[in-house]
């Protein structure tokens, strides 16, 4: 087996696992969102802040995992991935700026995590002492959340566009998510202006299918031990 073949096959089997990890991170967030945080409506300023703050010490140690996960272990798989992929982008302007939004966003979200979780820590310990200062400083690490990581997703839908512009598309399949990654990207762009920040929903959902998809198709690569062409 040549140097070359090796490369292309290591990159199908980390772009595919990193890529399934962020998948699997979306879902993960949309499911304990879901299940348990939207009961509350936690995170949503205009609501109540008193079972806000309740769901947050009830349920504390599962926040600290979703934060963890939908943040840095995103973060770090959407990393390894754009490392990954990078052999199977055309090489031009799309492919150099999607690398550099694609290290953006990464560095975004795992910053966005740690600022959650110490956040989230100090209003729990707050509580007990000074709630006002501690409904004060949750309403300012929202503030900080939502600016950094996830109040739009203008950041990672030029990443997407980008990238889909970018991915080489031979096969069916691989045409099908440039496709997706395209739509889906130019979505995310439109999360930037306040009154469609709704979108952001979809955007994710579409996210989480591209990921899910474009995993098992580069480990598929990998297991089939095809060069790519």
């Amino acid at each position: 087996m040549n140097t070359d073949i090796r490369i292309d096959k290591t990159s199908h089997l980390l772009a595919g696992t990193a890529s399934v990890m962020a998948g699997m991170c979306f879902l993960f967030g949309m499911i304990v969102y879901i299940t348990v945080f939207s009961f509350g409506s936690y995170g949503d300023i205009g609501k109540s802040i008193a079972p806000q703050l309740t769901l947050m010490s009830t349920y504390s140690a599962l926040m600290y995992l979703w934060y963890f996960v939908i943040y840095i272990v995103f973060g770090v798989a959407l990393m390894v991935f754009q490392i990954a992929i990078k052999p199977h982008l055309q090489t031009g302007w799309f492919a150099s700026i999607a690398l550099v939004f694609g290290y953006f966003w990464s560095g975004l979200t795992i910053a966005s995590g740690m600022l959650a979780n110490i956040g989230t820590h100090m209003v729990l310990e707050l509580m007990e002492v000074n709630q006002e200062l501690a409904i004060s400083l949750w309403y300012t690490l929202q503030m900080l959340i939502n600016g950094i990581g996830g109040g739009n997703e203008l950041v990672g839908g030029i990443w997407l566009l980008l990238l889909g512009l970018s991915y080489k598309a031979d096969l069916i399949i691989e045409r099908w998510l440039r496709a997706v990654a395209i739509v889906f990207g130019g979505i995310g762009l439109f999360t930037a202006v306040p009154i469609l920040t709704d979108l952001g929903e979809i955007f994710g959902i579409g996210s989480m299918v591209w990921f899910l998809v474009m995993g098992c198709y580069q480990l598929g690569r990998y297991r089939g031990g095809k060069a790519y062409v």
